[in-house]
């Protein structure tokens, strides 16, 4: 059994007898780090390590075409630059970090409606040129290939087309312009992706949200009733009813009160379940026994030597592996504090884990 076998028997509530193993991603500095310390060059960190990654079908599923990218001004520090998706943010040259965000394209309904040319499914150029010969070589390969991303979001698109704290103010102020962006969002999801569906045969659907922090989600329960549960319930039941799809939700930060709700829009998981925000997967797997559920490692403890490693892989994977429905990775990137042999280790540790348990 290959390693995206293991993901689908995984996802489908079996026990293989390979773990599938890989991480939600990695720091370039982490990966700069790794290759200092011997990683080879010519591999990325997936294939240095033996383990799986996830990929996407090369098809433009946000703007297209995009805004022409350009730098408006810059320091000896930072750049202030305007991106793809038209938003104006300043840049650190030096490190990995959040943006400074100064501008976003959308603020009101007119500036939506200016968009939508760039919104049409049918748009000619959003599938590659080759598009055939790339289909015929996807069922070879051994990595996950998952529907979506950023792109398959009725919280995150949103905010990556307004800014967070203009999203917050409009659910309020003008939830005409929410609702036009996710009735507009749901039409363009199922139009792109049935195509895709009909052509590919992906491992899982992939949405992506973050919209939670330390101490819990960013909008209430209730706006998420009113705003997103309707258009997550459209969307899922309608590719579900079009394949044998299990459906997981990204949110970084608490997102107790999310489970609910998502589990009744017909979500099937969930990660990273950061455990500095409070997130413990064993306590979730037991008010939750269904749940799909990846992450829950606490990727602190992995920067902290190997005993440190041998206790936080105590503390979760017995319990978990003696469930089923779960993958095992960091609640987060592999930050650049994990040395490249402790992240082996604690893949190695992990595996024989795996086997004892199973």
């Amino acid at each position: 059994m290959n390693q995206r076998a293991a993901l689908r028997a995984i996802l489908h509530g079996e026990r293989p007898e390979e773990l599938c193993q890989f991480e939600w991603g990695y720091w370039w500095e982490t990966i700069a780090r790794w290759r200092a310390e011997g990683m080879p060059a010519d591999q990325e960190p997936w294939e240095a390590a033996g383990i799986t990654y996830y990929d996407r079908v090369p098809v433009a599923t946000r703007f297209y075409p995009g805004f022409t990218t350009e730098v408006l001004s810059e320091t000896a520090e930072t750049r202030t630059v305007r991106d793809w998706m038209g938003v104006i943010k300043e840049e650190s040259k030096t490190a990995t970090a959040l943006p400074r965000f100064l501008k976003h394209p959308v603020a009101s309904l007119a500036d939506f409606d200016a968009l939508k040319s760039r919104l049409d499914p049918n748009t000619p150029g959003r599938f590659p040129e080759q598009w055939e010969a790339v289909v015929r070589t996807l069922p070879t390969h051994d990595y996950a290939l998952v529907m979506g991303g950023t792109e398959i979001s009725f919280f995150g698109w949103h905010r990556d087309l307004m800014g967070v704290e203009n999203l917050l103010v409009a659910y309020y102020d003008q939830p005409e312009l929410i609702h036009a962006i996710s009735e507009q969002h749901l039409a363009f999801l199922k139009t792109l992706y049935t195509r895709l569906v009909r052509e590919v045969q992906f491992d899982f659907i992939f949405m992506w949200e973050d919209m939670s922090f330390k101490n819990g989600p960013l909008i209430s329960p209730a706006l998420m009733r009113e705003f997103m549960l309707p258009y997550y319930q459209d969307f899922i039941s309608y590719f579900k009813s079009l394949g044998d799809y299990k459906v997981l939700v990204d949110s970084d930060g608490d997102v107790h009160q999310l489970l609910p709700l998502m589990l009744e829009a017909g979500v099937d998981g969930m990660l990273p379940f950061e455990v500095a925000a409070g997130m413990d997967v064993c306590e979730i797997r037991r008010e939750y026994p269904e749940l799909i559920i990846a992450g829950g490692i606490d990727k602190r403890e992995i920067a902290g030597g190997r005993a440190a490693i041998d206790r936080e892989l105590e503390r979760v994977l017995p319990f978990m592996f003696a469930h089923r429905r779960y993958l095992p990775t960091l609640d987060h990137h592999v930050p650049p504090e994990v040395s490249y042999a402790d992240f082996l280790y604690y893949l190695e540790r992990t595996r024989a884990i795996y086997h004892a348990c199973c």
